[in-house]
């Protein structure tokens, strides 16, 4: 077995930081951008479920053609035109550009996503330390994820939003050390096949296992997404500054990542079907146990809403490896659909949701988001799904 490479692992680690980071640093600024531009609550989810669409739409796609190429463009384009555009949705005039920017730098997301998660794998070469290094990858994105937050709301406070573009530059130095680290795509991992890609995407849809994993995936996304999109509103109702709300959102996405990192340690010790269990049961009680403290104790309210970031994210890499497992001649398109599909799929639901938070109160997403997630744990664990989990290497 050929030694794995680790120097471009965790360069493709670094970069995922990057492009994450990007992704994630517009969030907490949602109330802001709506205030500004003056619109409502419906009218900025349904900006945010386009910019997401896109990406959702096109990973796949470009996931296609990376598993035919031994180039490295996909992944270093992506990171540019995220590094660029994402900065520039802050400082759009009016929602018509603050859409086109986000498009534009989501559609860079959906570029870059694919062909790195398959990267990991290519250059792991079917090591059995793939459980670690894709828990690492995904838990590098999702650190990343959650320092946007805190760094947008501390460069705008201070220096007002056209310092967003400072940030620019930490995306091209990433590129460039993917350039100079991650080798060019070994031709004999190249798996060269006749079908196009409606007909891998078929394949897909009709594997069972897989589209229940694709399910999992999915709701992850919206729960995540959901949390992430709305909770500064919340707490702005409860007076927190920009600030603290930057702060609590990145937090929120630390202890994610590190739930990643630490999945393959505990994948060991209580198996891949308990990490599901623990991740999609345990959202609900502390949602709930969060919107109790929240109005006895604010800040004991936040510390568990902080908290319930570690369980969110806690299966990502165990069934990313299981999907590319089942799709083993696309791992370009398993990738694009389990990350970008299903993220983008989890953002739609910000449009209906985003209606039902005018009428009922931004609470009863969080319900619902948590509610799904425990019934998803409950019904999506077959036999099958238990099968493919394990042993994942």
């Amino acid at each position: 077995m050929e030694k794995p490479k680790t120097k471009a692992i965790f360069a493709l680690s670094f970069g995922h930081f990057t492009a994450d980071l990007f992704a994630s640093a517009i969030i907490p600024l949602y109330p802001f951008i709506t205030q500004k531009l003056g619109i409502t609550i419906a009218n900025i989810s349904l900006i945010i479920s386009l910019g997401h669409l896109v990406s959702s739409m096109m990973q796949p796609l470009f996931g296609f053609y990376s598993d035919k190429m031994t180039k490295r463009l996909f992944m270093m384009l992506g990171l540019i035109m995220g590094s660029i555009f994402i900065p520039f949705t802050i400082i759009a005039p009016n929602p018509i550009l603050l859409c086109l920017f986000l498009m534009l730098g989501m559609a860079g997301n959906a570029l870059f996503h694919p062909q790195v998660t398959s990267l990991v794998r290519t250059f792991s070469y079917n090591n059995p330390k793939l459980s670690k290094y894709m828990g690492i990858f995904m838990g590098l994105g999702t650190i990343g994820y959650s320092l946007g937050p805190v760094i947008s709301t501390n460069l705008i406070e201070k220096f007002g939003s056209y310092s967003m573009l400072y940030i620019t530059l930490l995306g091209l130095i990433s590129a460039l050390i993917l350039y100079f680290e991650v080798p060019k795509i070994p031709k004999d991992a190249i798996i060269r096949t006749k079908d196009s890609f409606i007909t891998v995407m078929k394949e897909i849809i009709t594997n069972k296992t897989c589209m229940l994993l694709v399910w999992i995936a999915i709701v992850k996304s919206g729960v995540s997404i959901s949390f992430g999109t709305y909770i500064p509103f919340i707490l702005k109702d409860y007076n927190f500054s920009l600030k603290s709300i930057g702060l609590i959102v990145t937090l929120f996405y630390i202890l994610s990542g590190l739930s990643m990192i630490a999945s393959s340690k505990l994948e060991q010790k209580i198996g891949a079907p308990n990490i599901i269990r623990l991740s999609f049961y345990s959202i609900l009680p502390l949602v709930l146990l969060f919107k109790y403290l929240l109005k006895i104790n604010p800040y004991l309210g936040v510390i568990v809403f902080i908290l319930s970031g570690f369980f969110v994210f806690l299966s990502v890499s165990v069934t990313i490896i299981a999907a590319q497992k089942i799709i083993y001649k696309h791992q370009g398109v398993i990738s694009g659909v389990m990350q970008g599909f299903s993220w983008g799929i989890g953002a739609l639901s910000l449009a209906p949701l985003g209606y039902i938070a005018d009428k009922f109160g931004i609470f009863w997403i969080l319900i619902i988001m948590s509610a799904l997630a425990f019934l998803t744990g409950m019904f999506s664990l077959t036999k099958d799904v238990k099968e493919a989990i394990s042993n994942n290497y």
